[in-house]
């Protein structure tokens, strides 16, 4: 049954991308314990990168999932619901988190697609 690894919500039929954070849905097999999946997400997380659209949340998506980095997205949504808001005068789309130990692997792979991170977590 596919799962929202973010909204922690299951889905029934075709559906791919969850329609309340857009977030990709993973396939969740009737023997693996939804408690244990969330309690493995709940461990420390750090911020890889804001992404300022769309078009490089979804590359980065890709390339992280490729790689078999597990990460989580979280959108930014201003009061007007939008996921859009500003950060230091930047539009940000949303964020990215890993953990401590793929931190480094998902810097390089971010990097690869975007240049130097540096600059952007500041």
């Amino acid at each position: 049954m596919p799962f929202c690894p973010n909204c922690e919500t299951e889905y029934k039929g075709n559906v791919s991308v969850c329609p309340e954070c857009g977030e990709h849905l993973i396939e969740m097999t009737e023997d693996e314990d939804l408690e244990e999946s969330v309690d493995a997400d709940e461990a420390e997380l750090f911020l890889l990168y804001r992404s300022p659209s769309p078009e490089i949340s979804e590359e980065l998506t890709d390339a992280l999932r490729d790689a078999g980095i597990t990460f989580e997205f979280r959108p930014v949504e201003n009061s007007a619901r939008s996921v859009k808001s500003l950060y230091r005068g930047q539009n940000v789309d949303g964020e990215f988190y890993v953990g401590e130990d793929d931190l480094d692997v998902a810097k390089e792979i971010a990097e690869s697609i975007i240049g130097d991170l540096d600059e952007d977590i500041v």
